[in-house]
């Protein structure tokens, strides 16, 4: 048998909810002691019922003694309970809130206003409903939080604002109107209260946060004027810190009662002041979002099963949904769960009447294009846009790399986002991808479905990432294979029975301070396995593209000398008889927020408040987005030119301590309280001050704003066929020295 237990023994509610539950025990917070513990520690199955708080008016004129008091009163009680229970006694838990949480209205509007008329009491308030609701979200609990408006019905409620007046008009004593009587205000029986709260009791009911009013406005004056106060002195006086509407939401309330009939104000009256007055007071307004003073929340784009499943997570965490957006003419106008589903050229009609704090795009159907189209479109009015990755990154604080979308992007990096082409020539096209799982052999797959090719060949040697590109992607024209490229008896076999016109090759070790201390790996995973490509590429006459990086140019390190080396196998396959022209090499930077990349690390950093580590203040890196990157490197499949090294367009070199700080400068728009730190801690081994896209020895031409490319070789490599032999001879024997020796003078030519 479940028990109610009620916290609040002078509680008016506690008597409302005691005249409609009838069996209940009720504790007084003032004496709120270990025994009173101990004995709601011995019920096996509780109901608990906050309703222990101060009247407002009090506490704003405590003394610092009294407002300790307050304090343990309410939130101590509160806290002390909640961590003394086992969450598996607790069947439910009530909260008696209020509905001064509400800030004040629009017009009124400031934001250090708002925070200096913000009163103790709905503070206090506020701060009691996130312990309730963490609590409960934490340990799976069952809460209905009530947030009460103006209440009426108990005689000896001294803070009600009718039963004040019904006194004056009784006593012929004055009577103060704040506003000059131009408030309007949601009155609501404590009979109903207490019925109200019942339901909730005996039902099972889902969590939330119900308004608990009529839904109808009144003006003081008007009420007055009704009862005629011709004998009192009405005393007018305005109040900044007075809510002018204050109305409630009733709609989820109402949802749960359904045609529950609220006793009528004018009726009351009449009784208690015996009035045979025939004037009606009537309602001068009903619940709308505009008349709400808390006018401030957020905007879902997108009403259809993702936009309706992130509004059941948004609830959870008490965010207030003002609007659906969507694009879809035959659902506009109309509404979901009571918010209005409207056009995005109403919302910019609308938008100066709402404080708009962030905007959830959740229409995952979207491309890539498309959705950053809607996004450009949105960040021209709206700061903070959320899209639908994942559920954990729309509804998170925290900078996330997925969170940031081109345009954020494209400003941390100071540079202009590029013009996407339609590209034609792959469309109807067999595409084999290496490293397919990788940070640019997904975003190339998936690319590559955009550009209606017949078929994608995704391969990868990592099980888990091609889970992961499976899972993502879920395409019928991807085939994907879990294979190592190094395998060439597999990978020939894939090539010849797929007929694969066009291999985009991305598989590579790539991380610089790893690969010095792996040098075999490097050269088997990041050498052997380009030359297996091309020598099928040949074979198969298949058009090639290689993915290389600037670590190629001038190299310092192992990554360099790896891939200027398959460069080098790449330029001279090129030259060859039988394969001539078919194989083009594309050379890049550092793509943002890649899988182990640095900006990753810098926003780990960030979120958690920790030192950025910055290898050297001096330090510059070329960056673009992945979604950039792969765009171009598709370009480069349908240029026509004798040349086959492609360099794309990074624009300027940016400096790696200025981008740490701009990260810095979002954490601190989402958190002002932010102290941004780091430290130098030096380069890495083979790792350079400032990275280069061309070697000494090239020389670059334009062909187009995105792509330029280095000019044409006609010779082979030098004695290559001897020094790739030689390579193989010193990696079979493990000799280390001379294997790097060899990869330089390669680099060299």
């Amino acid at each position: 048998m479940t028990i109610n237990i009620i916290i609040g023994k002078k509680s008016f509610v506690t008597k409302a909810i005691l005249n409609s539950i009838k069996k209940a025990e009720v504790f007084s917070a003032n004496d709120f002691n270990n025994e009173t513990i101990k004995k709601i520690k011995s019920k096996k199955r509780i109901n608990l019922i906050f309703n222990n708080f101060f009247p407002s008016k009090l506490l704003n004129d405590l003394s610092y003694k009294d407002y300790q008091k307050f304090e343990k009163l309410s939130l101590e009680t509160i806290t002390c309970l909640l961590g003394k229970l086992s969450p598996k006694k607790i069947n439910k838990i009530i909260y008696t809130s209020s509905s001064a949480v509400y800030r004040l209205p629009e017009n009124m509007h400031n934001q250090k206003k708002d925070e200096i008329n913000r009163e103790l009491y709905s503070s206090f308030k506020l701060t009691a409903e996130k312990i309730i609701l963490n609590y409960c979200t934490k340990n799976n609990l069952n809460y209905h939080i009530f947030r009460l408006f103006n209440s009426f019905g108990n005689p000896e409620d001294p803070f009600s604002f009718i039963e004040k007046i019904i006194k004056c008009k009784k006593n012929n004593k004055k009577i103060k109107l704040i506003n000059n009587g131009n408030s309007i205000r949601d009155f609501i029986h404590v009979n109903d209260i207490g019925k109200i709260y019942s339901i909730f009791l005996n039902k099972k009911i889902k969590n939330g946060i119900f308004d608990l009013g009529t839904g109808n406005g009144y003006l003081t004056k008007d009420i007055i004027n009704y009862l005629n106060f011709s004998n009192s002195k009405i005393i007018k006086k305005n109040n900044i810190n007075e809510i002018y509407n204050s109305i409630a939401d009733n709609k989820n309330l109402i949802e749960v009662i359904k045609k529950y009939k609220f006793i009528n104000l004018q009726t009351y009256l009449k009784k208690r002041l015996n009035i045979k007055n025939k004037k009606i007071i009537k309602p001068v307004l009903k619940f709308k979002n505009q008349n709400r003073n808390l006018s401030s929340g957020v905007v879902i784009y997108g009403a259809g099963y993702a936009g309706k499943k992130i509004f059941i997570e948004l609830k959870k965490i008490n965010e207030d949904i003002l609007f659906f957006v969507d694009d879809k003419i035959s659902i506009q106008n109309t509404n979901y769960k009571g918010i209005p589903i409207i056009s995005y050229e109403n919302l910019l009609e609308v938008k100066k009447n709402y404080n708009i704090k962030r905007i959830y795009l959740t229409i995952p159907s979207l491309d890539k294009y498309s959705q950053n189209r809607i996004i450009r479109k949105i960040k021209k009015f709206f700061f903070d846009v959320r899209y639908l990755s994942e559920k954990k990154n729309l509804l998170s604080d925290k900078i996330d790399v997925n969170d940031l979308n081109i345009n954020d992007i494209n400003d941390i990096l100071n540079r202009k986002q590029i013009n996407f082409k339609k590209i034609n020539k792959l469309s109807n096209k067999t595409v084999l991808v290496t490293g397919a799982a990788g940070t640019i052999g997904s975003e190339i797959c998936r690319q590559l479905v955009h550009h209606k090719v017949k078929k994608v060949i995704a391969i990868d040697k990592s099980e888990i990432g091609i889970y992961d590109l499976q899972q993502k992607l879920k395409k019928e024209k991807i085939n994907y294979n879990l294979l190592d490229i190094n395998d060439k008896t597999l990978l020939e076999k894939i090539i010849r029975d797929e007929k694969v016109q066009i291999i985009f090759h991305a598989a590579a070790y790539k991380h610089v301070n790893i690969l010095e201390n792996n040098i075999f790996s490097a050269v088997k995973n990041n050498i052997f396995a380009t030359h297996n490509i091309c020598d099928l590429s040949k074979k198969y006459s298949c058009e090639m593209i290689f993915i290389s990086t600037d670590k190629a140019a001038n190299p310092t390190s192992i990554l360099g000398y790896t891939k200027r080396f398959a460069e080098k196998i790449c330029e001279n396959f090129n030259l060859s008889k039988l394969i001539k022209d078919k194989i083009k090499i594309v050379r890049f930077g550092n793509v943002f927020g890649s899988s182990g990349s640095a900006i990753n690390n810098f926003i780990d950093k960030i979120n958690n408040e920790q030192p950025v580590q910055i290898t050297n203040k001096k330090a510059s890196r070329y960056f673009m987005t992945v979604l950039e990157a792969c765009h171009l490197v598709l370009q480069t499949s349908s240029i026509n030119s004798n040349e086959k090294i492609f360099i794309l367009n990074m624009g300027k070199p940016v400096n790696i301590f200025s981008l740490a700080s701009n990260l810095a400068k979002l954490k601190i728009k989402l958190n002002p309280n932010y102290k941004f730190k780091y430290e130098e801690i030096g380069l890495f081994p083979g790792e350079k001050l400032r990275e280069t896209l061309i070697d000494k020895s090239e020389k670059i031409k334009k062909i187009n704003k995105e792509i330029f490319a280095v000019a044409n070789k006609t010779e082979i490599v030098k004695n290559f066929d001897h020094v790739y032999k030689e390579l193989n001879f010193y990696y079979s024997n493990m000799k280390k020295n001379e294997l790097i020796d060899c990869l330089k003078k390669i680099s060299k030519q």
